[in-house]
């Protein structure tokens, strides 16, 4: 996230407890300032808080000018977004983004700075479509000015280097806009918006620098979910190489590539090049921002689910159990990040037969997803079929129907039929009506499943063989043995050939 003010890199000396009457000259201050720039970079978080609070007094208190007490919210507001405390960064934004409409007016760049830093502490949050509003408001404002310097251009050289500045902060609104496209499945929309913004950092920054490593990890992020596994580590390895050319590194960001290309090593189950990756990012999270950041708890998160895949339960709970402590107490409950650490933990439980302790995990999760991401979205629906699961296997039948029934219609809502998602959910129903000997009902989703069978995984299909062999079974104890020699038939028609 970038800031309005270019912070000077340098080193101070420790100074003395700072007073606002040794600060009543605008020289003194703007020194101070940039020395709270530079001991943010250092996760010096609580030093920074405490310095730009008495700037902020010494600015009101001696009436200095509005863009420099805009300037100073704003990097109040960045340095509490990079410690996590995203509400206080939120107000800070607000703060800034008024007093720079009032100094500069609101079409200006510094205002469409912090309006994009507003967005960012949006989507943290969990608010995207605060989050997506915010940063076209930001890009509007951006795309204006851009417009404007480029028919200026002709008549003063030295005008590139500005409209160069204004063209990255465009990139960069573009950046976050294509992140909350991405968060929201709308995939194609985020691949054009990611490729504008690669296009425009490496045209002006070149091929190695820092943002250019960013842009391309977005992109990257991109093309895994798009299951394109070879493009993604393709570009997750050239990010790399530019963030481990980087010197002094930049921990936070160079830790978030190496979560997510650990990530990607899971999926592609290279189980030991995933560890390596994951373990190396929540050091790098630890040691640059603390123990309690939620940046550390998502990579702990990842790291456990890692475990879970390896069948390493023991591992994962109590890497989970950390993260989730680490996200209630930073995120809050109802953030889909700490949603995503209990659903994760209740599947683990379910996997240890802790069903009673899933089943009150999975109503805390569908009940923040179902908040913050609609009644229809994918992680929605995948908590209520796990909390339709956990029902089941306590023997709450009726519960588990009721729950697996509304998934039914919620993905026929979301217009996800013959998916994977609805082959579960069909599949589960016909289980539970099986175990109530409900056989009719049972049938009827086993049947419906079975007529797009074929476009669904192995796996799921060799479910849907053992539960048509289950039915089998209970037709021969009802002396059916016709219908369970057809049935017996069906399921020999799912397995391999």
């Amino acid at each position: 996230m970038r800031c309005s003010v270019m912070l000077t890199l340098m080193a101070f000396s420790p100074l003395p407890a700072l007073e606002i009457k040794d600060i009543q000259r605008t020289e003194d201050w703007e020194v101070h300032l940039a020395r709270a720039g530079q001991i943010t970079r250092e996760q010096k978080f609580d030093e920074a808080h405490v310095l730009y609070q008495t700037l902020t007094a010494a600015a009101n208190e001696f009436g200095f000018p509005l863009v420099l007490k805009a300037k100073c919210v704003n990097n109040h507001g960045s340095m509490l977004h990079l410690s996590g405390r995203y509400p206080e960064a939120e107000r800070k934004f607000q703060e800034s983004s008024r007093l720079w409409t009032a100094a500069v007016g609101y079409e200006s760049d510094e205002n469409a700075t912090t309006l994009n830093n507003l967005g960012e502490a949006y989507r943290q949050m969990g608010r995207f479509d605060e989050a997506e509003a915010t940063y076209k408001s930001s890009l509007a404002i951006r795309e204006a000015i851009t417009k404007s310097m480029q028919l200026r251009l002709a008549a003063a050289l030295n005008n590139l280097a500005t409209s160069q500045v204004q063209a990255l902060g465009l990139a960069g609104t573009l950046s976050n806009i294509g992140e909350v496209q991405r968060t929201q499945r709308r995939l194609q929309e985020a691949d054009a918006t990611f490729q504008r913004a690669l296009t425009i950092k490496r045209e002006i920054l070149g091929a190695n620098h820092p943002d250019v490593a960013t842009s391309l990890n977005n992109l990257a992020a991109l093309r895994q979910d798009l299951g394109d596994s070879g493009g993604a580590e393709k570009l997750y390895l050239e990010a790399l190489a530019i963030r481990e050319r980087q010197s002094p590194a930049d921990r936070p960001a160079l830790a978030s590539l190496l979560n997510n290309l650990g990530t990607l090593y899971r999926k592609m189950e290279r189980l030991e090049n995933a560890e390596k990756y994951m373990y190396r990012a929540v050091q790098l999270w630890e040691e640059a921002l603390g123990p309690q950041h939620p940046a550390l708890a998502a990579g702990l998160n990842n790291l456990a689910e890692l475990m879970m895949t390896a069948n390493r339960g023991t591992d994962a709970e109590p890497l989970f159990r950390r993260a989730l402590a680490i996200q209630e107490a930073s995120l809050g409950a109802d953030h889909p990040q700490t949603a995503t650490t209990m659903d994760n933990l209740g599947v683990l439980f379910l996997r240890q037969e802790k069903a009673a302790g899933a089943d009150a995990l999975f109503r805390r999760a569908l009940a923040a997803r179902a908040a913050r991401l609609g009644k229809t979205a994918k992680t929605t629906l995948e908590t209520m079929h796990h909390l339709g699961q956990a029902l089941h296997l306590q023997g709450r039948f009726t519960e588990s129907e009721r729950v697996l029934t509304d998934e039914l219609g919620a993905l026929e809502v979301a217009k996800m039929q013959r998916t994977p998602q609805h082959g579960l959910a069909l599949t589960e129903l016909a289980f539970v009506e099986l175990m109530r000997r409900r056989f009719e009902a049972g049938e009827k989703y086993l049947n419906e499943v079975s007529s797009f069978a074929a476009e669904l995984p192995a796996s799921q299909r060799e479910q849907v063989s053992e539960l048509y062999h289950a039915y089998a079974r209970l037709l021969r104890d009802e002396k059916r043995s016709r219908d369970a020699e057809r049935f017996e038939g069906k399921a020999k028609a799912f397995l391999p050939q």
